[in-house]
């Protein structure tokens, strides 16, 4: 995305119900990353650890998760280069909509 220049949340901990539009990186996070929407980012959220009920839609990446994770009942779509990306082994990858 050209207007995408910003950084929206970095954190580790728990990351819960953001909504983050137009920028670099929506979430970069570890921990628990759950109920959040991001739209038209350059990576929607980037995270280690828990992904449970995210919305990413409009982004060049979804998700992209670092392995081992838990990544359950998330929704990406409509991305241009990846919906969701499982990186290494040993995710958990149930009930996500990420065609």
């Amino acid at each position: 995305m050209s207007n995408a220049t910003a950084l929206g949340i970095t954190a580790r901990g728990i990351v819960r119900g953001n909504t983050a539009i137009g920028i670099f990186v929506g979430i970069d996070a570890d921990e628990l990353i759950t109920g959040n929407y991001v739209s038209g980012a350059q990576s929607g959220i980037v995270a280690a650890g828990t992904v449970i009920g995210n919305t990413v839609t409009n982004s060049e990446r979804g998700i992209v998760v670092g392995c081992p994770s838990n990544v359950t009942d998330n929704t990406a779509t409509d991305n241009s280069i990846v919906n969701l990306l499982l990186n290494g082994t040993g995710c958990n990858n149930t009930n996500n909509v990420a065609p």
